[in-house]
């Protein structure tokens, strides 16, 4: 009986090995004239409607390099059900469009990490361009916002944002193929990061080429405090004397709340190019609540 239970015993033990001791280093085959092509479904629920947005993802290795290689990356074949009269519909459409037909040139490490934007300028301008087409939308449908947040005061925020680093964040955010790639993973491994509002605390599963992500805001009172009165800053100056004084009422009440959570779902193929990847945004920021899901599929 003894022996049988000591047996029992290792064989969880093993299991449980084999499971936690799980890891995976996201190292895809990169090679000259390689071509992936994605299919991007989104759809953003806000209030009480939903706008479902799709497009192609188009990837191709243009040239291999000393440190790697370069690559270009396109969206492209975008359609939206988004209704033109209604303006959340038309800013959700313009800021998925943000580079439509344009051609962002990246160059990645041997291990596939994204380390910088060939035509960072030409990506800003067009990027720059459609933020200001967006803030223009919004100022016409309410007027009344240019009372507390002026146009140059907006605009001064949405170029300030586009710096290089954020733009990589964004091309290789969590609804991105580009994702995973270079790197290590660890099944239960947690790590933070900026999703470019917010940070956030990350936990990780590995079950083989199956990855699973769960991410949630991690912000301290006095970090919420400090973000707030940032954007304050940035955005309405004028009142900033004002929120700052009334700060820690103001947090108190509950009316100033960042909550976010994050789930991924990632399949690897054979090559550990993402095969298909799910992932779920559930955003409550001063009780606004939207949740945004994105489905993407390898199409070759």
């Amino acid at each position: 009986m003894k022996m049988k239970k000591v047996f029992l015993l290792s064989i969880v033990i093993l299991m449980s090995v084999s499971v936690f001791g799980q890891s995976i280093k996201v190292t895809p085959v990169l090679k000259k004239g390689m071509k992936k092509a994605y299919t991007n479904t989104t759809s953003v629920t806000t209030m009480d409607q939903t706008i479902t947005i799709a497009s192609d993802q188009l990837f191709s290795i243009t040239k291999e390099t000393s440190q790697g290689y370069e690559m270009t990356m396109e969206n492209a074949n975008f359609s939206s059900d988004a209704k033109d009269e209604n303006l959340a519909s038309r800013l959700l459409t313009l800021g998925s469009e943000i580079l439509k037909d344009t051609k962002v040139q990246v160059r990645l490490d041997k291990d596939g990490k994204l380390l910088d934007i060939i035509n960072y300028e030409e990506v800003k301008n067009r990027s720059v361009a459609t933020g200001e087409h967006m803030v223009d939308e919004l100022l016409k449908a309410a007027p009344e916002i240019s009372q507390v947040l002026t146009k140059e005061a907006i605009m001064e925020q949405v170029t300030g944002s586009l710096t290089q680093e954020n733009l990589i964040k964004s091309l290789t955010g969590n609804t991105n193929p580009l994702a995973l790639f270079g790197l290590t993973i660890i099944n239960g491994m947690q790590d933070k990061y900026n999703n470019n509002m917010v940070d956030l605390k990350r936990t990780w599963l590995v079950n083989g080429k199956k990855i699973f992500a769960s991410a949630k805001s991690d912000m301290s009172k006095e970090e919420l405090k400090a973000y707030v009165l940032s954007q304050v800053e940035k955005l309405a100056p004028q009142q900033a004397d004002m929120i700052k004084d009334n700060i820690d009422m103001v947090l108190n009440s509950g009316l100033v709340k960042i909550d976010v959570t994050e789930n991924a779902n990632y399949e690897l193929g054979d090559d550990l190019w993402i095969k298909s990847m799910e992932t779920t945004v559930e955003t409550d920021m001063m009780g606004q609540k939207s949740s945004t899901r994105t489905k993407i599929q390898l199409k070759n």
